[in-house]
């Protein structure tokens, strides 16, 4: 029987195929981004967020439920400008009654995000994916009905949070595809 004769040489090939076989940062996030749905968002967000550098597929996943807490937080705190009269920009002095009621409904659907997410964000540091998923979507569901509130009842200002919400609706499913790529590894 023949045995293959392993050589210092052999070893040192081996190692060095298997260092470059492991994809840098930016190749795991164009690799983890491949199956997001808006690729480029993904890619975007990811590049430009410092914790990525060296991070795994976890760590990705982890960025990604970092920002989401961080854009709910925003919106939230958006949100307590416009009913506080503080506006960003808001030129209509008084709210109409419906946009008050819209934008106090997504005041409690955000600060109810910033709770679920802030469990996702447990749950991963737990490496428990599978119990984060339900957590993810809870908080989706929150942009959502705050994003059908002010279609159904703010009528010319249903504008207002359309953008917000759908910032944090593509960083909530970025995170949850992300997730998705570990529970199937």
């Amino acid at each position: 029987m023949h045995r293959p004769m392993i050589t210092m040489l052999s070893i040192l090939i081996i190692l060095a195929l298997s260092v470059n076989a492991q994809p840098s940062s930016s190749d795991l996030i164009s690799q983890v981004c491949a199956h997001v749905p808006r690729k480029g968002f993904c890619e975007s967000t990811l590049r430009s967020d410092p914790r990525s550098e060296g991070a795994d597929t976890a760590g990705l996943a982890a960025v990604a439920l970092a920002l989401a807490a961080s854009n709910a937080t925003d919106n939230a705190a958006f949100i307590g400008r416009m009913l506080g009269g503080g506006g960003d920009g808001w030129a209509g002095g008084s709210l109409d009654p419906a946009v008050e009621q819209c934008l106090s409904d997504c005041a409690d659907q955000y600060v109810d995000a910033v709770e679920q997410v802030e469990a996702s964000i447990a749950a991963a540091s737990a490496r428990d994916y599978g119990g984060l998923r339900p957590w993810v979507k809870a908080a989706l569901a929150d942009a959502e009905s705050c994003e059908e509130g002010f279609r159904m009842e703010a009528g010319g200002h249903q504008m207002l949070m359309s953008r917000r919400n759908k910032v944090f609706k593509l960083l909530c499913d970025t995170a949850l595809r992300i997730v998705e790529l570990l529970v199937l590894a």
